[in-house]
């Protein structure tokens, strides 16, 4: 469950927190908005199931638990008075919340753009000394009879099956109002999507750092968009210095990535691979121009790069082993081996590489990615306590990841099998998010892919890249998932 839920929990922790009022003027809509809804409270109507609703509790409670610093302050969604009618609503995006408290007979009005059709779900909840009430009006005014409705935990949940247009959220105190309490009210897609991309792999790139990172970061991890070997290890490295992965010509430094590294702030570059894949010139360029301090690191070819970026990871015992002739599998173990710091070597189908081989002395645990066909059980047989993850293909086998490390699958990664560049600069994205990435096809989602998300219940997606990479069939398969 993303942060519009979390955060209307964090309301219910506020206790009793006073909030001065603005002195609200009485809006003309609250009588008629209480009228409607006590009628939809006096119908029955469709619940959530118990299932649904322990599934967002859950969700809910571990986010608390695991990522409090992700919670944003109340002065960051306060409602801006006066907002008594629809003419004068404030603007709600999804997936945020706003706070507010109500003088007497007041009602607050709140506009949502909706882009797509989509399953519409307005949360509320409130301190005490407010019997909060709302409801979903169309772009006339027209207030709507949410298709299901419940309360849970002291939070109203009201799903709405709507088409893309403009809608109003009207929020009233049943009691009256005149408190110093505080209420929280959000709305979300319930099959929610968000694509973050550009016109090509280098604006993609940077976009993911500018969501990943949108208080710049001290550190960048540079490589180069033409190849995937050198920078297929990379994101165990980048998560442990929290910097984003920003692709490059090999011969010259991309004007758009050098203004988002001035942008960020950024001191320190490190550049997977040797001089043929990020030329000596992109070097002098970072040091001469911009002033930055510069770490190579290299070998002589793509095991020994990854041999060598386990040597600046904290010690580890586990190990992660892919095939180094493709990049699929190793990209979709790049945001868990992030998470726990396991470094990613590389080696040959039937030969275990000399640098891989060289460096399991330090390891305890091994996971071997992928089948038979892309690393033999000769190889893996000389790996230290192989557990293999595999499926019978690519999209296959970015699903194992996810099941066999039990990674949460409410909230993905969707990013294309046949192009590494998406995948690899979300991998760290999606490590700091704590989510596995899944490949698809360009324009369909595989149906292996299709019954996983079905399945798993997933409900949060971030496709990485533009509808070159990834195209609008792949968003229309995700919107028929039940």
């Amino acid at each position: 469950m993303r942060k519009t839920v979390l955060n209307l929990f964090v309301a219910l922790l506020f206790g009793g927190l006073l909030i001065p009022m603005n002195g609200y003027a009485a809006s003309d809509e609250h009588g008629e908005l209480k009228n409607e809804i006590n009628k939809v409270r006096q119908e029955k109507g469709t619940t959530f199931t118990k299932e649904e609703m322990d599934k967002m509790k859950t969700q809910v409670k571990e986010k608390l638990a695991t990522d409090p610093n992700k919670i944003k302050t109340l002065t960051d969604y306060w409602e801006n008075e006066p907002n008594d009618s629809f003419n004068q609503a404030n603007l709600l995006h999804l997936d945020d919340t706003v706070y507010g408290t109500f003088e007497w007979e007041d009602v607050d009005i709140y506009q949502v753009e909706v882009k797509n059709p989509m399953e519409l779900l307005v949360s509320g909840t409130a301190q005490r000394g407010i019997d909060l009430g709302f409801l979903l009006a169309d772009g006339y005014g027209n207030w709507l009879e949410p298709d299901a409705s419940d309360v849970y935990d002291g939070i109203q949940f009201q799903l709405y099956v709507i088409p893309e247009g403009t809608y109003y959220i009207g929020a009233i105190d049943l009691n009256g109002g005149g408190t110093d309490s505080m209420y929280a009210l959000s709305a979300m897609n319930m099959e929610y999507i968000q694509r973050i991309s550009g016109d090509n792999r280098y604006e993609t790139a940077i976009e993911i750092a500018r969501a990943g990172w949108p208080d710049g970061a001290d550190n960048v991890v540079l490589a180069t968009g033409t190849t995937f070997p050198d920078a297929l290890a990379g994101a165990p490295l980048a998560f442990q210095m929290d910097a984003p992965i920003l692709l490059t010509p090999k011969a010259k430094l991309d004007k758009r990535v050098r203004d988002v590294m001035k942008e960020f702030g950024v001191k320190k570059v490190t550049i997977l691979g040797g001089p043929n894949a990020v030329s000596s010139a992109v070097e002098n360029e970072l040091k001469k121009e911009l002033k930055l301090s510069v770490n190579r690191i290299q070998g002589e070819n793509r095991y020994e790069t990854a041999a060598a970026i386990s040597e600046t990871l904290l010690p580890n015992r586990t190990a992660v082993v892919a095939y180094g002739g493709n990049f699929p599998d190793a990209l979709s173990m790049a945001p868990y081996a992030a998470m726990y710091g396991h470094p990613i070597f590389l080696t040959d189908k039937n030969e275990l590489s000399q640098a891989t081989k060289k460096a399991m002395s330090s390891y305890t645990k091994t996971y071997v990615i992928g089948g038979p066909s892309a690393i033999s059980d000769k190889v893996a047989k000389q790996l230290p306590s192989p557990t293999r993850i595999k499926g019978n293909d690519r999209y296959e086998t970015s699903i194992a990841v996810a099941k066999k490390l039990e990674l949460p699958t409410g909230f993905v990664f969707v990013a294309t099998g046949e192009g590494f560049a998406d995948a690899l600069t979300g991998s760290v994205l999606a490590a700091k998010f704590g989510a596995p990435t899944i490949l698809t096809k360009k324009n369909q989602l595989p149906d292996s892919t299709y019954t996983f998300f079905k399945e798993e219940q997933t409900t949060d997606y971030i496709i990485l890249g533009g509808e070159s990479a990834v195209g609008t069939g792949v968003e229309d398969d995700i919107f028929s998932v039940d």
